[in-house]
């Protein structure tokens, strides 16, 4: 009977220096061994949670694999990797914007996992399941990765969809494969769209394997490890298994971000160029509205290249982009727009009316009344 431990893949691997992905072969093995040689299946996971991941090692890795590191491998003879490492700059990642009430829930998750020895002291534990739920674009990757950089842990994180399209079938045991590298040493991983595995098991439209991988995930969220932080992120909560969903040992919501916060993130998203757009940034902050922060980035770096790559007609060009919403808009903002386009940018009256869909009449009798 082959052994559960290949001795030549082992050695490539650690012949390569890479850390990461000895620690995932030894994980796999470890499920493997349970049933077939429990002895050894104890000693190297002893070995595995006595010797922690060397973050540092890994990280710098990272860094030089353009930021995006596959660590797992991959599984089969697919190319597409089980789980990556972001660690771009992980030790000043930069801050989410943030609503109030969201700050405080990260503030007590990072209090808790800093004070854990006095909070076991009182049979007490840290937060350790967490899940985001939110519209695309508002910031759920990016406050994972930021939690880890304040928490001082790699960060992993595992596309969910990505590996059910390429591994069904499979998917079972690539997940337990993921999960026992997680809790092997103390780290954050991010299980991104979560709903593409945990779906509610009354769905009849799922296959059997899908509802057992619920089964699979309500077991290892039992026995996480309070050195672990283990996030979960969702664009669809409605579609996540209710019983899953209360395992998780805290709920974080996001949101579109508000008129506040998307000010925040075009004066972040201009960088040195927000000399250049002042003029131009109340006009953004209308034209954003209701924007997410990843679509709010696109448009400003947009803006950013266009004005240096046509700066001739730049300023017909920025108010042609800017103004792409106002159908959404009702006909008070309309018409308080085309006031601002006159009075502030300098629009003639004839641009302001085609621009905004006011009539030229409504736009003078504004005009006038602000005069007064």
């Amino acid at each position: 009977m082959k052994s559960e431990i290949d001795i030549v893949t082992l050695s490539k691997l650690a012949l390569s220096g890479k850390e990461a992905d000895i620690r995932m072969y030894l994980a796999k093995a470890v499920r493997k061994l349970r049933t077939t040689d429990p002895e050894t299946s104890k000693k190297i996971e002893a070995l595995l949670k006595d010797n922690p991941a060397r973050s540092n090692e890994v990280l710098r890795k990272s860094i030089n694999d353009n930021h995006n590191s596959s660590v797992l491998g991959t599984s089969g003879d697919s190319a597409i990797p089980l789980l990556k490492s972001f660690s771009d700059n992980i030790a000043n990642y930069p801050s989410p914007i943030l609503s109030t009430s969201l700050e405080e829930q990260l503030s007590q998750i990072i209090k808790e996992r800093k004070h854990a020895q006095v909070l076991s002291k009182l049979g007490l534990t840290p937060c350790s399941s967490i899940i985001f739920q939110g519209p695309p674009g508002v910031g759920k990757t990016m406050t994972a990765n930021w939690l880890a950089s304040q928490l001082q842990l790699p960060f992993y994180t595992l596309d969910l969809t990505a590996v059910m399209s390429s591994y069904l079938g499979k998917t079972g045991s690539n997940l337990r494969a993921v999960i026992d590298f997680a809790k092997s040493h103390p780290c954050v991983l991010l299980l991104d769209e979560i709903d593409a595995i945990a779906k509610k098991r009354s769905d009849d439209a799922d296959v059997g394997e899908l509802k057992r991988l619920v089964t699979v995930m309500l077991q290892e969220l039992e026995s996480w490890p309070s050195t672990g932080l283990l996030i979960a992120a969702t664009n669809h909560p409605e579609l996540v298994d209710p019983a899953l969903w209360r395992r998780f040992d805290l709920e974080v919501s996001f949101s579109l971000p508000s008129t506040e916060q998307t000010t925040l993130a075009i004066n972040n998203f201009l960088g040195d160029d927000l000399e250049h757009f002042s003029h131009w940034i109340p006009l953004c902050i209308q034209a954003f509205k209701g924007d997410s922060y990843s679509n709010i980035k696109k448009r400003i770096h947009k803006l950013r290249k266009m004005r240096i790559l046509e700066p001739n007609s730049f300023e017909k060009q920025i108010i042609k982009n800017l103004l792409s919403n106002t159908e959404t808009m009702t006909r008070s903002e309309r018409i308080d727009l085309a006031t601002r386009l006159v009075l502030e940018f300098k629009t003639s009256q004839v641009k302001a009316s085609e621009l905004t869909g006011v009539s030229r009449d409504t736009i003078r009798k504004k005009l006038k009344e602000n005069q007064k």
